[in-house]
């Protein structure tokens, strides 16, 4: 029997050490900002209290026979010890709660949010709780717990098993429920420290039944909550190394955890800052815009609760607004903003910054944390002038980052397909094609080039869509079909951008010669407004493609404002006509007289002509008359995708 004391006063004393160490170490470094440390702490003093009435009831149990004063202090003990040791399984799933994000969802008071409902299934189990420990606490009474006889003999009574092993077997039950059901939102790390936590003490709970002098439950939580503490409440992988503030991944976390347990969230978007000249003249440097940033994340802890600020780079602040009214989101959008009108003062320099505020409602405007970061840092649409971007506004801002998420990954997931639309001679038989780039979102349907190119170009990934295309149109080349239906060639639009990189034209031949296309059937496109920048290089970089056997093009001419002789010494082949001249030539005289001057014009320059917008008959009468070699539009053709355009030209319905 001396054995057994001096072995559970050891374990208890152990017990106790490790929850002291761990109280010390979350109070000294300061892990009690958030109600979640708070519970943390809680559960932490319910262990440390219950090693002291174990202490104390091993060191007691000799004298209750003999000492009025020791029997005393060990019914003291051990009533302390029901009470507080009843509170650690629903402590412990309130703790989980926060652990999983669904904390906001648990409490008494019942927000317009939520319905009757759910109100009462959060306020019932608690409920028990509390009547749980009045049953306890009334024990000194009813003897329903546990009784002394008069002998002094401990004895456990039915109130015991019913309101504290079955009640805390529900609540256990309850939190596991509660962890698998969020299994999938929780990172690696936490998961980790969770499985072992309910090993250690399911494994404390079965060596305990089978010997009830071995009472290692205590010791197995407090090792277990050692390992809540290393990986669940020792938060540095979630903060930003600079500020006292979350990082972006952090809030990638906790916003998946929110929406995983559907509860709506307010998230307040504070974003391009921007410094003034005096600060990009006095305060320049990385290390003084450090000090402004930190500066705006100390204002903003004094406005909201530190845990609900996230930096996410770029001067970019996120804070999630829980149980907010749509008023009160605006009037502290207001206190921001009205904040950034005032000087901030930088090692003695007034600093001004400028800032928008982006107000997003969760789920209604974004579906997850990836769509709220695009929002974050796509940019702005000029067209959004307002300081406070909410409503119709936040529509344009979220259209624009909703495009860019699917242009980002609109290649990987097969978003963009290449159309054609078909070419003529002047007597109506099949030239060739030119190809342009359409895209079909799984999530937004069509989106046109005008809106997704920008993005693109923005983006830095327009090559790589080029390259898409050009690879698209040499694949279609090798497979004969468009030369066995009597196609010249096909047109592909190509940068001028991209032209001027150095190695481009052994970039060019590479990718065509891959895919095991005739270089003479590819006809490149240049647009007449971008073309003017750098005639002296990119005429030698057109006039080294097509000593390789490219063709060139000039796209839309007429609309720009190009000079004339540089242009057409470019050593293009063709000249697209913009489908304006061809329209206005119909409405007067003075168009019909353009339309003529600048056939003749580019035949005299030995080029060939090419009008865009053919769409009647009498057009192409009027085109065979002054001597126009091609044509291309809806006459013929609407822009078509590739199976429509093989059975297009298969069919020769405008071949003589």
């Amino acid at each position: 029997m001396v054995i057994y004391t001096d072995f559970g006063f050891g374990i208890a004393v152990s017990a106790l050490l490790i929850c002291l160490a761990n109280l010390v170490y979350t109070i000294m470094d300061s892990h009690t900002g958030k109600l979640q440390n708070k519970i943390f702490i809680l559960l932490l003093s319910l262990l440390s209290v219950n090693a002291i009435c174990e202490i104390v009831n091993i060191r007691t149990a000799e004298h209750i026979m003999i000492s009025e004063r020791y029997f005393f202090i060990s019914r003291a003990s051990k009533y302390v010890y029901f009470l507080s040791h009843s509170l650690i399984a629903p402590v412990l799933f309130y703790y989980l709660s926060f652990v999983v994000g669904r904390s906001v969802r648990i409490g008494f008071r019942k927000r317009s949010s939520e319905s009757a409902l759910i109100y009462v299934c959060n306020i019932v189990p608690w409920a028990v709780v509390m009547f749980a420990e009045l049953v306890i606490a009334l024990n000194p009474i009813t003897n329903w717990c546990w009784y002394y006889t008069r002998e002094r003999l401990f004895h456990r009574a039915w109130g015991e098993y019913v309101f504290i092993y079955v009640l805390s077997a529900l609540w256990t039950i309850a939190a596991f429920i509660l962890i698998m059901k969020s299994w999938n939102i929780l990172t690696k790390s936490r998961k980790r420290s969770i499985a072992v936590c309910f090993l250690l003490v399911a494994s404390g709970v079965i060596i305990q039944l089978f010997n009830m002098d071995f009472r290692v439950v205590i010791l197995f939580e407090a090792v277990g909550f050692s390992g809540v503490l290393l990986f669940i409440e020792n938060e540095d992988d979630r903060k930003d190394v600079e500020l006292n503030a979350y990082n972006s991944a952090a809030f990638s976390v906790d916003l998946t955890a929110t929406l995983k347990n559907r509860i709506p969230v307010q998230i307040m978007i504070i974003r391009c800052i921007r410094f003034d000249k005096t600060a990009n003249t006095v305060v320049y440097g990385k290390m003084n815009r450090d000090i402004i940033i930190r500066s705006v994340s100390d204002y903003l802890g004094t406005v909201v609760k530190r845990h609900f600020i996230y930096y996410m780079g770029h001067g970019r602040f996120a804070l999630t607004l829980y149980n907010y009214s749509d008023e009160g989101v605006h009037d502290l959008a207001n206190t921001v903003l009205e904040r950034f009108e005032k000087a901030w003062n930088i090692n003695g320099t007034d600093i001004f910054l400028t800032s928008k505020i982006l107000l997003v409602p969760v789920p209604e405007r974004a579906k997850n944390a990836e769509d709220v970061k695009y929002i974050t840092e796509c940019p702005i649409p000029e067209r959004v002038q307002e300081r406070l971007i909410d409503g119709r506004s936040l529509d344009w801002v979220i259209r624009r980052a909703a495009v860019e998420k699917a242009v980002t990954g609109g290649l990987e997931n097969g978003s963009f397909e290449v159309y054609y639309r078909p070419i003529y001679s002047i007597d109506k038989k099949l030239h060739g094609a030119e190809a342009l780039l359409r895209m079909n979102d799984r999530e937004l349907g069509l989106i046109y080039p005008d809106e997704f190119i920008p993005v693109a170009e923005q983006l830095g990934i327009i090559d790589h869509i080029d390259e898409f295309v050009l690879r698209e149109v040499c694949r279609f080349i090798a497979t004969g079909i468009p030369k066995n239906n009597g196609m010249d060639c096909i047109n592909v639009n190509l940068s001028v951008q991209e032209c001027m990189k150095e190695g481009f034209v052994e970039y060019i031949s590479s990718v065509v010669e891959a895919e095991n296309a005739p270089k003479n059937r590819i006809n490149f496109e240049i647009t007449e407004s971008v073309a003017a920048k750098d005639y002296t290089h990119l005429a030698e970089v057109i006039d080294r493609l097509k000593q390789q056997g490219f063709h060139f093009s000039i796209d839309d001419y007429g609309t720009g404002y190009s000079n004339m002789t540089s242009l057409f010494s470019l050593g293009v082949d063709i000249i697209k006509l913009d489908k304006s001249i061809l329209w206005n030539a119909e409405k007067s005289e003075l168009g019909m007289t353009l339309l003529v001057t600048l056939v003749e014009m580019v035949h005299k320059m030995e080029r060939k002509s090419l009008m865009e917008g053919v769409e009647t008959e009498a057009q192409i009468n009027i085109l065979k008359k002054i001597g126009c070699n091609y044509l291309q539009g809806y006459y013929f053709s609407k822009l078509i995708p590739k199976a429509e355009f093989i059975e297009l030209i298969e069919s020769k319905s405008f071949n003589n």
